[in-house]
């Protein structure tokens, strides 16, 4: 591909959701590149053909990637598309993340019919939550809970709570607001209390290594502070050798050149849960992650 003389191919999913981040992502592009043309490609992947299956049980690491990744090493598009903590810490021969735009809010979002607070919902009330890191953390966090399992698209899942099947749900606030529904967030929860998954809020665009062009083309989006940031909490994942459904949180947050970065890991359906803390420069960023990785491992000896 020479820059611009035929259009950029970008293979996406075809959830609401990962339209609206695409859509994103190319009206960034074409902000910094005005004369660039793009192609988007849906692509199914198993995670949207195995709906009926709790994500734990799919027992497939990559289920939301994996088909996009194949058609970047098929040469069938150019750039995949993807939510970060939806991939799995190591990537296929000849990919790699060439890009990380700026991060949404990467916290939980805590979403109750009628708005009740958190701290005010009721003992015995139903949670809905489609994450065993959620589950893990939240049933140690709030055991007067019922949480059980949610599934279907983000419509689907707000219509059970409105509909009185759940009391309150828990998504991510990063999807919420990239659709426009951060009015139905009740509140942010505390990484404190929930750590986030790692990557939570970031894209990432993938790419063939040597497709130099294109990496120089995508690099206008790309946003140090959430680069070293997902750096250190894919390190602390790939540590630990998990994807996605691990039972395991990391969160990095930058004050200028100095990083802190928390991280919980729950083993025994959340018998067992941990948490940990580490602090270094952010030139760190991986050794951070697989200190924490370890430290918290270490304890489960």
């Amino acid at each position: 591909m020479t820059a611009f003389s035929t259009p950029l191919r970008i293979g996406t999913r075809g959830s609401q959701l990962a339209r609206a981040q695409t859509q994103w992502v190319v009206a960034q592009l074409q902000t910094a590149h005005p004369e660039l043309r793009v192609e988007i490609q849906i692509i199914q992947t198993t995670g949207d053909l195995r709906r009926d299956i709790p994500f734990n049980q799919v027992g497939t690491k990559g289920m939301f990637v994996k088909e996009i990744e194949q058609a970047l090493l098929d040469n069938e598009i150019d750039v995949g598309v993807h939510s970060l903590k939806d991939m799995p810490s190591e990537l296929p021969q000849g990919l790699t993340l060439s890009c990380f735009p700026v991060r949404e809010d990467p916290r939980d979002a805590f979403i109750s019919r009628e708005n009740v607070p958190l701290e005010n919902l009721p003992d015995g009330s139903i949670v809905g939550t489609s994450s065993t890191r959620r589950h893990t953390q939240l049933g140690v966090a709030r055991p007067e809970w019922v949480i059980t399992e949610l599934r279907g698209n983000l419509d689907t899942r707000l219509r059970k709570l409105d509909t009185g099947e759940y009391d309150a749900i828990i998504l991510a606030c990063a999807g919420l607001s990239r659709l426009g529904l951060s009015h139905r967030i009740t509140a942010p929860i505390d990484p404190v209390m929930c750590v986030p998954a790692a990557g939570q809020g970031a894209l990432a665009l993938e790419t063939r290594k040597n497709d130099s062009e294109i990496a120089a083309l995508l690099s206008a989006l790309n946003h140090l502070d959430t680069q070293d940031c997902v750096a250190a909490e894919r390190a602390f994942l790939r540590e630990l050798g998990g994807g996605c459904s691990v039972p395991a949180g990391a969160y990095a947050k930058l004050d200028g050149d100095s990083m802190t970065l928390m991280g919980v890991l729950a083993t025994d359906g959340g018998i067992n849960l941990h948490r940990h803390i580490v602090y270094g420069h952010r030139s760190l960023a991986e050794y951070l992650g697989a200190e924490l990785a370890k430290t918290l491992q270490g304890k489960f000896s």
